[in-house]
C-alpha cells in the first residue's frame, strides 16, 4: 500500500493532474475540475421545479413527465470546453463525473424519485462505429451510479442514421428525427418510469422524438436529464 502512494506520488510530479476545462495544474484536493472552473459553472435549478426551461420547450412535442438541464451551456465557455471533450476527444470521464453530480442533484429532488431505468440517447450503430461510442452512455451511467438505478444501454435503439442537426433550422431538425428511434424490447420498458439521458439540448427536437417513441411503443412514463441546455 505504500508502495503504491510513493509510486502515485512519483507519477503525479511527472504528469501532474490537469483541470478538464481550463488545463491548468489541478492543486491539492482539487479533483477533475479546479475550483474556478467549479465556481463559475453555470449549474440550473430545473430539478426544483415541475416546470422549468426544458419542460416548457417541450410542452406540446412530448409526453414527458419531468426535465431538467444540469448546466447552461454557451459558446466559448467553461461548459463547451469540456463538452467538447467529451463529445469530440472520448473522455469519458467528463460524462461520468459530470453525470455523478447531476444524479446526486437530482437524488434530492421529489420529481424524479420513481425513477426505474436510466436510458441514454442511442447512436445510429455505424455513427456509433465510426465514433467509437456513445457520449451520452457516459452521462447516464454517471446518472445511474449516483441514483442507485439500473442503466440500459441497448434496448432503445435508433434504426435511421440522421444527418447531422448543426445546420438545420427549427422545423429542418424535427423533420431530420421523425421516427429516427425504436424499442427493440418494448415490455423491457412497459409501465416503467425511464429517464432518458442526452448532453446537449438545443430545440428538443431528438430527444422529442425519442420520448415519444419510447412513450408510444412501451407505454411507459418518460422523465429527460439532459446535460446541458442551450
Amino acid at each position: 500500500m505504500q508502495i503504491k502512494l510513493y509510486w502515485e506520488s512519483f507519477v503525479s510530479i511527472l504528469f501532474p493532474p490537469l483541470c478538464v476545462s481550463c488545463e491548468n495544474v489541478l492543486l491539492y484536493q482539487e479533483e477533475f475540475i479546479c475550483t474556478t472552473c467549479r465556481f463559475h459553472l453555470p449549474i440550473n435549478d430545473h430539478y426544483l421545479f415541475q416546470q422549468n426551461e426544458i419542460t416548457q420547450r417541450l410542452l406540446g412535442k412530448a409526453p414527458i413527465e419531468a426535465g431538467a438541464a444540469y448546466l447552461s451551456f454557451s459558446k466559448s465557455s467553461v461548459v463547451q470546453a469540456m463538452i467538447h471533450k467529451l463529445k469530440y476527444l472520448k473522455d469519458r470521464r467528463v460524462g461520468e463525473y459530470l453525470g455523478t453530480c447531476f444524479g446526486a442533484q437530482l437524488c434530492t429532488s421529489p420529481f424524479y424519485t420513481n425513477i426505474d431505468v436510466v436510458v441514454p440517447l442511442p447512436l445510429h450503430r455505424k455513427k456509433k462505429r465510426v465514433r467509437g461510442y456513445n457520449q451520452s452512455e457516459y452521462i447516464a451511467q454517471g446518472i445511474a451510479g449516483a441514483m442507485s438505478l439500473p442503466l440500459n444501454p441497448v434496448d432503445f435503439i435508433r434504426v435511421t442514421n440522421t444527418e447531422t442537426q448543426t445546420k438545420k433550422s427549427r422545423v429542418e431538425r424535427y423533420d431530420n428525427v421523425e421516427n429516427a428511434f425504436s424499442c427493440a424490447q418494448p415490455s423491457v420498458f412497459e409501465n416503467r418510469h425511464v429517464l432518458l439521458v442526452d448532453d446537449v439540448f438545443t430545440t428538443g427536437a431528438t430527444i422529442a422524438s425519442a420520448a415519444r417513441t419510447l412513450a408510444e411503443q412501451c407505454h411507459c412514463k418518460v422523465s429527460v436529464a439532459v446535460l446541458a441546455i442551450a
